[in-house]
């Protein structure tokens, strides 16, 4: 699939790799107790495709 057809993956990808971006989201949007668990001013981007331990390569949108 090309980006005219998912017009907001490149928005989402975009605004998710910013870790402010994030914390704020999540503050926004999830329970304060669920929000305790993380923290929230350590997040980091995580590279979306990596290889398992039996050498299946895996994508996902952003982690």
């Amino acid at each position: 699939m090309t980006d005219l057809t998912k017009p907001h993956d490149k928005f989402f990808k975009a605004t998710f790799s910013q870790p402010g971006a994030v914390a704020r989201f999540l503050r926004e949007f999830l329970p304060a107790e669920v929000t305790a668990l993380f923290d929230l001013a350590h997040i980091q981007p995580v590279k979306d495709s990596f290889v398992d331990a039996t050498l299946h390569e895996h994508f996902s949108d952003l982690l």
